[in-house]
């Protein structure tokens, strides 16, 4: 078959121009970006949910990724401890007060005598002392003896003598003794004992000790039960001490 002219001239229509083919290309490569951009978008969407479940599992205020905090240590037991403990201190603090407060030092707290020494005392004093000391024990040293022969009985083996009848007494240096013969000497009888506490100067002469004695510093205070031995003898020539 024979070509004319205008069929040579003519472009093949299986190829499109430069120009369009660019811009077909350009309409696929949009086309594909199109259809590719819901599949990248579908793992978006799909997160969205595990997130925000996360975010509900999350306790209000909390950042991510936050440690959470060790639940606080109640202080109420360790409290409770101190303060029993320092009821317990002050209780035997108040007790040991109390006893002492109430009784001197003990009788062989003092000098070391033995019997037949003889020693200046100084020894204080009210007027009530004369009722108010007691002492109880069953024995007798060198015919010397209690007002009391235990706690309830009274002495019943002889007569209650002052010159016989042992008493406790406190030196102005805290020297504890049982002695007898105070309060016949004449600076105690001669005439009104001071109303205040005062002090005598004696000569006192032991005799011996008595094992355990029972010790009363008031008619109305209770029986005081010593664990150790007292010095027990005689006073004599006694002097009032004046202030």
């Amino acid at each position: 078959m024979a070509t004319s002219s205008e069929d040579r001239d003519r472009p093949d229509t299986d190829e499109a121009p430069p120009g369009e083919a660019d811009a077909q290309d350009t309409r696929r490569e949009e086309d594909g970006e199109d259809r590719a951009a819901p599949d990248a978008a579908a793992p978006a969407r799909a997160s969205r949910p595990a997130k925000q479940a996360s975010a509900a599992r999350r306790p209000a205020g909390k950042k991510p990724g936050a440690r959470p905090r060790a639940a606080a240590q109640p202080q109420g037991g360790s409290l409770g401890k101190s303060m029993i403990l320092f009821l317990v201190i002050i209780g035997g603090l108040a007790a040991a007060f109390a006893y002492f407060g109430q009784e001197p030092a003990g009788g062989t707290a003092g000098p070391k005598w033995k019997p037949g020494d003889k020693t200046q005392v100084e020894v204080t004093l009210v007027s009530t002392d004369i009722k108010d000391l007691a002492c109880w024990s069953a024995d007798e040293i060198s015919g010397r003896h209690c007002g009391f022969e235990s706690p309830t009985k009274g002495w019943s083996k002889g007569d209650a003598d002052d010159k016989k009848l042992l008493r406790p007494y406190t030196t102005t240096d805290r020297v504890q003794f049982l002695a007898a013969g105070l309060w016949s000497e004449s600076a105690l009888t001669a005439g009104k004992l001071p109303s205040a506490r005062f002090a005598v100067k004696c000569t006192y002469t032991v005799e011996g000790k008595m094992k355990r004695p029972g010790i009363r510093w008031s008619s109305e205070g209770a029986w005081l039960d010593r664990t150790d031995d007292w010095y027990t003898g005689i006073l004599s020539d006694c002097k009032l001490i004046t202030p």
